[in-house]
């Protein structure tokens, strides 16, 4: 129960986190030399809609490293908590077979 309950915190944790580091990054495009800061996308990129959403997330890193870490790190307890869940799933359904 207390599991899920942190999950069901974690969900808005993320969700706002995400859209926070995306709008940070969406700043990006509009950097005047923004092939300077590629670190990903291939140089030859002629257009600011082709750089790689990596490439985004490291200028929102840089720029708003609080949302970035707390969106990676919500991001990466929800996978555990649902790779935990899902395991005891399997585990669960072999022992009764």
């Amino acid at each position: 129960m207390k599991r899920l309950i942190i999950f069901i915190l974690l969900l808005p944790v993320f969700a706002y986190s995400y859209y926070a580091t995306s709008w940070t990054a969406s700043y990006f495009m509009l950097e005047e030399d923004w092939k300077e800061d590629i670190v990903f996308t291939p140089k030859d990129a002629s257009d600011p809609m082709e750089i790689y959403e990596i490439d985004k997330f490291i200028y929102a890193f840089k720029y708003a490293p609080l949302s970035s870490v707390i969106c990676s790190l919500s991001f990466l307890l929800i996978v555990s908590f649902v790779t935990i869940w899902l395991r005891k799933k399997i585990s669960y359904k072999k022992r009764t077979s």
